[in-house]
């Protein structure tokens, strides 16, 4: 059994300087009576760590905080229903500015200078152990992970002093970067979709499969999913003959989206032709479609963005171009002419994990959307090639429409619609360089 600490040290800065009472003293009895506090409709833990003793516990409207001490240092934690969200986004608030978070295996860490933090959910109640001291103590986030996982439950009577949280003060959010990209969402992607899944034709069960996983991955981060259904008709893709069918375009909205409002539209297309993983086309595309809708679910941007995993743009004829982009095709004319006029410009992410330049294409000579990006591209450093008169990518379904669009990706590649379109085709420097030209874009000057 632990022994608790004797002196009450009021806030996390008391905690890391080693404001404690020797470990067989009593704790002190508070002379008046306890702060009566709401109590809480989840789980709550008291993790063992290297010692240390819950101090205070302040309970807010949706999460407690707990500030824990020891003869030497101390750590903070806070608990709080799972939201069922990326846990970096859930824990944006209560993370340090401007440190990096990665997650991996369900556990979220964070690293800021000579503090860490690390994040788990166990029995519906997300743990975040944060200010851990891990300059000189290399396995100090190893005995937090193993300290939050095998932590019994508790009382909030347990966890030290209670008091009541104030209401916390709106927090500026900061306008989205392209060094926010994070190219290993992209490459995770690019692996589930084309090695894991493989072969994605629009009307096919794997198609269907990808289509729920990245509806997850977008719900995850906080975004309103929809799914839009879309006729395919029977067709020869890249010479395999394909059946009539069913596919879908999985659109991801802001909270509070205003679909008559200006906005944005970033889009992929998921599907593959039959033959072919499409690691390069176009699982690439799609990975940083997710990467940049993660970048932008805490950050804000210029306009409200809406991302789309289009169904159907593979062709289902070679000498037919209107058997072409079907997704794409459904979604423009579902839009509504206040949506229209609403749209300021849309970009295609159609095969760009390959190449050491950007290909940056319009429909014609050149167009707004185009020009923007070129511009995006330049502040971010990323070298670029125009490209005119492309209209081989769902952009085109935009611009036949008269609405502004252009597309990001085409360099060809010996390995594009075979069965060599796999993971090692796609090369992790050139999603990056892609994604900080879509954040750059996003983000305006």
């Amino acid at each position: 059994m632990r022994t608790a600490a004797a002196l009450l040290c009021v806030g996390l800065a008391a905690v890391a300087c080693g404001c404690t009472a020797p470990a067989d003293a009593p704790r002190e009895q508070p002379s008046s009576p306890p702060v009566q506090v709401q109590a809480v409709a989840y789980t709550v833990f008291d993790p063992d760590l290297d010692d240390a003793e819950p101090v205070e516990t302040t309970v807010h409207d949706d999460y407690i905080s707990t500030t824990y001490g020891s003869g030497s240092s101390g750590f903070a934690l806070s608990q709080q229903p799972d939201p069922d969200l990326d846990l970096c986004v859930a824990l944006a608030r209560r993370r340090m500015t401007g440190d990096t978070c990665t997650v991996e295996a369900g556990v979220m860490v964070t690293r800021m200078e000579e503090f860490s933090g690390v994040a788990l959910v166990r029995d519906g109640t997300l743990l975040f152990a944060s200010s851990l001291l891990t300059e000189g103590d290399d396995g100090l986030l190893d005995r937090a992970t193993s300290a939050l996982r095998s932590a019994p439950t508790t009382s909030l009577e347990a966890l030290g002093e209670l008091t009541e949280g104030e209401e916390l003060p709106e927090v500026a959010v900061p306008r989205v970067s392209p060094d926010d990209f994070r190219t290993g969402t992209a490459l995770a992607a690019v692996r589930h979709l084309a090695g894991t899944i493989g072969p994605r034709e629009a009307t096919g069960p794997a198609f269907a499969r990808a289509a729920r996983w990245v509806g997850r991955r977008f719900d995850r981060l906080g975004f309103s999913v929809q799914r839009q259904r879309i006729a395919v008709p029977a067709g020869s893709s890249w010479g395999v003959p394909v059946p009539a069918g069913r596919s879908v375009n999985v659109i991801a909205t802001p909270p509070g989206f205003e679909p008559e409002g200006p906005h944005l539209v970033v889009g992929a297309h998921l599907d593959t032709v039959p033959q072919a993983p499409g690691a390069e086309d176009n699982a690439s595309g799609i990975g940083v479609l997710l990467a940049a809708a993660e970048a932008t679910a805490v950050a804000r941007t210029r306009l409200p963005v809406v991302f789309v995993a289009f169904g159907a743009e593979e062709p289902r004829s070679l000498t037919d171009p209107e058997q072409h982009h079907f997704g794409s095709r459904a979604y423009v004319a579902a839009l509504t002419p206040a949506d229209r006029d609403a749209l300021r410009g849309m970009i295609s992410l159609d095969r760009v994990g390959v190449g050491a330049r950007v290909p940056v294409g319009s429909a014609s000579d050149t167009d707004p959307v185009q020009r923007q990006l070129l511009a995006a591209a330049r502040r971010a450093g990323v070298p670029t090639t125009p490209d005119t008169d492309q209209r081989s990518s769902d952009h085109w379904s935009f611009v036949r429409e008269g609405l502004p669009g252009a597309r990001l990706g085409s360099t060809s590649y010996v390995e594009y619609h075979s069965a060599q379109d796999r993971v090692p085709v796609v090369e992790p420097a050139q999603l990056e360089r892609v994604g900080r030209v879509v954040l750059g874009w996003l983000a305006g000057r």
